[in-house]
């Protein structure tokens, strides 16, 4: 009985006197958490790069999704872009914010509607806000690969809710 009591006595001082190093090392965890983001994916998604403005970065982009395990491609002009958009299903396509509402309109004509996705580079406050109302998720800082995969995430997330729930019948 002491020999219990002896115990929990001592295992309750060690909680109390080492709290602070227990919330320490969940900000570590934290921290080791982010970087987990750029293990390989369990759900690869299709991407098309169409970002024209900045040939160097859809390159870079393209490197980094091939790492985590989703497949891209690049469309460098317009042409490859149709092109690609008429072989292939894709799942998201990236984009120059001026160029996404243009291209929204061209994917409606496709059966497999991907989500498109606004790189927002040097927009104002005023055109992110409107951008954010009119696209389903929207990448805000375009030099950090986890923004990318962010959208990733959330396009999948909103094709899910876009799907007819069949657990309901009519």
């Amino acid at each position: 009985m002491r020999r219990t009591l002896f115990v929990a006595a001592f295992v309750s001082a060690l909680l109390v006197t080492n709290i602070p190093i227990i919330r320490a090392c969940g900000d570590k965890v934290l921290r080791i958490g982010r970087g987990v983001r750029f293990q390989r994916t369990s759900h690869p998604a299709a991407v098309l790069i169409y970002i024209p403005s900045n040939a160097e970065r859809a390159t870079q982009l393209q490197s980094m999704l091939e790492k985590v395990g989703h497949t891209s491609y690049k469309a460098p002009d317009v042409d490859s872009l149709r092109s690609a958009l008429m072989s292939r299903r894709y799942d998201v396509v990236f984009t120059d914010l001026a160029e996404a509402a243009r291209l929204e309109q061209q994917i409606e004509t496709l059966p497999s509607k991907p989500v498109v996705v606004p790189v927002v580079s040097k927009e104002t406050k005023a055109e992110i806000s409107v951008a954010k109302k009119q696209f389903k998720c929207l990448v805000t800082h375009p030099h950090s690969g986890d923004y990318y995969l962010d959208a990733i995430d959330e396009a999948f997330r909103s094709k899910v809710h876009l799907l007819p729930n069949k657990a309901q019948k009519t």
